[in-house]
């Protein structure tokens, strides 16, 4: 742990004063005033521009799912030596999470998280811990190849539900 890090407590009593980062505010110019930044107009363009690559999204994390089926079935194949199988894992995990929810599909950004958690936190290589991945993966295709976007209403508090009861269990393993 570095001391010297300001992004990390050395405990629960330290307090840590970190100057402002200003260098956003370098970039765009010391007179600009934020709310021309964020006028209804702008977010209306970039609203647009998010929705126009939308189809692109879905172009990139079915190469992301692929990544996903690779890593899990490396680490399947051995589960001794699953380790950097299972951190390839999250880390795509983490990188369908961070863009989910922009193009609307908040459910796979629930689901994205809990399996990125659950490699970080709680995986051993165990069967039991592989089918809560494979439950995951499982779920991340489905809501992608049926395209669907939101929370994924009654049907999606289903899924998420059942999944965070399996990631429960695995806890306790």
């Amino acid at each position: 742990m570095d001391k010297n890090d300001p992004f990390v407590a050395l405990d629960d009593t330290e307090v840590r004063i970190v100057a402002p980062d200003y260098s956003l505010k370098k970039l765009i110019g010391e007179n600009v005033d934020i709310k021309q930044i964020f006028s209804a107009e702008n977010i209306e363009n970039a609203q647009q521009i998010i929705h126009e690559h939308k189809d692109n999204f879905l172009e990139w994390v079915n190469n992301d799912l692929a990544a996903l089926e690779h890593s899990y079935n490396k680490a399947m194949a051995n589960l001794a030596a699953c380790e950097p199988d299972i951190k390839k894992l999250a880390k795509t995990a983490f990188v369908i999470k961070s863009q989910a929810g922009t193009f609307g599909f908040e459910l796979a950004t629930r689901v994205a998280k809990s399996l990125d958690d659950f490699c970080n936190q709680t995986f051993k290589p165990i069967p039991e811990h592989m089918t809560a991945i494979r439950k995951h993966i499982d779920t991340l295709l489905a809501i992608f190849r049926n395209k669907i976007s939101g929370d994924g209403g009654t049907l999606g508090a289903e899924l998420i539900d059942n999944l965070f009861k399996l990631v429960e269990k695995c806890k306790k393993q």
